[in-house]
């Protein structure tokens, strides 16, 4: 098949910092090509500069075999090349029919979009009411959305940064099923994705990329999986389940009762939660983002009130908010967002990790240098690169920015921890760092409450597993009772019994 894109010696820097470093790969019409590394390898750096995001400091791009230069995304689209973002890039407030329609997709109407998605929707089926607003869409329809968009432009070269972390397992499958149909019409498609069983599941060729270098291109099945996890991150990582035994004790550590969360247009996003953690147990709630799980976060942290039931630690009752309220507080925090919400990130270290509610007394302000010789303990202890105090926060990569945030949660001797999504973002080294982390804390007698999107994750990790749908709370049941499928239904919203409804695949848009 043609190659669509080429891009030779790609180089990009940010700063100090060597994004790509003389990269060359291309991308061929008919096939799925993934792109594979760590946190911080390169990768969606490279692919923006592919889709006109970044200009190149070095290096030569060909389309179709001849030299472009990208000068931004809606050049690279008139070229034939788009990109689906992982948070979908649209205008909440507008209507699917004009969000389109900005993107240059049909005239607005209802009528006009049918017309001019009528070829794609054969394949990508969107089943979306046109005059619906954008902002009361799903992440998964969201980015449904953006990939029609896209290929009603005519896009030839379609890249997915990491498409799947929005999606049921049902939906994961029809995505690549649809996406192997747009290969047949001789378009390519580029998966960035750090999950290694989708390699398995929909590659054709994969590229490693290692430090903003690329180790090499293989078809998919030249390599075992094993083998391209330890050449994406440098070193063996053992594929193991860190499960425990169960739950250690008879009353549980954190309990809700009957939680009810709402918004403030008076949406329910929480309805009636109870659930309940023991010492050494890790319960994991899982679900499709956008159905519960930031309130349910925020009720545990003390960021928002309870409009009914209660958030119980050690059968006292928390303070509802209040970040000072909480002081003292034996409940470890590890949340989703750790740039915004877990670390200050113009402060040095030693100062991140004297923050929050679970933070050493306050006479560490005034004793520096034992501020800092704590600090040095902590980052060396959680393997932080670099480990020293004085660096800032956002001078770090994602993963030890999250390992940042572990070492302040954790050292406090929490007796119950809430984190959610521990891992998004992260390689499969640091991934299994922080499993491990969290194993070896339930081991030792603590609660761990982790909401996550990511089901490879919650089977690896629960001993119990809950499901949370539109607010409400499915279970939890046993880890070895809680299979795949029974998960992935209870995630669509069905019963355990359930099957997908006929008609799910009817195009709303096309009809």
């Amino acid at each position: 098949m043609p190659v669509l894109a080429r891009m030779s010696g790609i180089v990009k820097r940010f700063d100090d910092v060597v994004a790509n470093d003389g990269v060359t790969v291309e991308f061929s019409a008919g096939e799925i090509h993934v792109l594979l590394g760590e946190n911080g390898a390169g990768k969606t750096t490279l692919m923006n500069v592919l889709y006109g995001l970044s200009r190149p400091d070095e290096g030569n791009i060909e389309l179709g075999g001849r030299p472009a230069e990208i000068h931004g995304p809606l050049h690279a689209m008139r070229l034939g090349v788009g990109m689906v973002h992982q948070h979908p890039l649209l205008v909440g407030r507008l209507t699917v029919a004009e969000n389109l329609r900005l993107g240059g997709v049909g005239d607005g109407t209802a009528d006009g979009l049918r017309a001019a998605v009528a070829e794609v929707t054969r394949v990508i089926p969107l089943d979306i009411d046109p005059a619906r607003r954008v902002e009361d869409l799903p992440l998964s329809q969201r980015q449904r959305l953006e990939l029609v968009r896209c290929l009603a432009r005519g896009v030839r070269l379609l890249i997915l940064d990491e498409p799947t972390a929005v999606l049921t397992p049902a939906e994961v499958e029809r995505l690549f099923t649809e996406l192997r149909s747009l290969t047949t019409q001789g378009r390519g498609v580029v998966l960035i994705t750090h999950k290694l069983s989708e390699v398995a599941e929909v590659a054709q060729r994969v590229t490693v990329l290692r430090g903003g270098r690329s180790l090499g291109t293989t078809l998919a099945g030249e390599r075992s999986l094993a083998e391209l996890s330890d050449l994406m991150v440098g070193r063996q990582v053992p594929a193991v389940s860190h499960r425990g035994a169960g739950a250690v004790g008879t009353a549980p550590r954190l309990r809700l009762r009957g939680a009810r969360v709402g918004d403030e247009n008076g949406r329910c996003e929480l309805d009636d939660v109870t659930l309940e953690v023991h010492p050494g147990e890790i319960v994991c709630v899982v679900g499709v983002e956008g159905n519960g799980q930031r309130a349910l976060a925020d009720v545990c942290f003390g960021r928002r009130p309870v409009a009914a039931g209660s958030v119980e630690l050690d059968g006292a009752i928390l303070p509802p908010v209040g970040e000072w309220r909480r002081r003292g507080v034996r409940l470890g925090r590890v949340p989703e967002d750790r740039r915004h919400e877990g670390l200050v990130l113009d402060a040095p270290l030693w100062r991140n990790l004297l923050l929050g509610p679970m933070a050493p007394p306050s006479r560490f302000l005034l004793h520096r240098r034992r501020a800092l010789r704590r600090a040095r303990r902590l980052l060396t202890e959680y393997e932080v690169r670099p480990a020293d105090p004085h660096a800032l926060a956002a001078a770090l990569s994602g993963g030890n920015q999250q390992k940042v945030v572990l070492a302040r949660e954790l050292s406090g001797e929490p007796g119950a921890v809430v984190a959610v999504n521990p891992t998004r973002g992260l390689d499969v080294g640091a991934q299994h760092d922080v499993h491990l982390r969290l194993a070896r804390l339930r081991d030792d007698g603590v609660a761990l409450l982790v909401i996550s999107t990511d089901l490879d994750e919650t089977l690896a990790l629960a001993d119990r597993i809950a499901v949370l749908y539109r607010g409400r709370l499915a279970g939890p049941y046993p880890a070895d009772e809680a299979g795949r499928d029974l998960l992935g239904r209870l995630m669509a919203g069905l019963g355990p019994g359930e099957s997908e409804p006929p008609g799910a695949g009817v195009s709303a848009v096309a009809a």
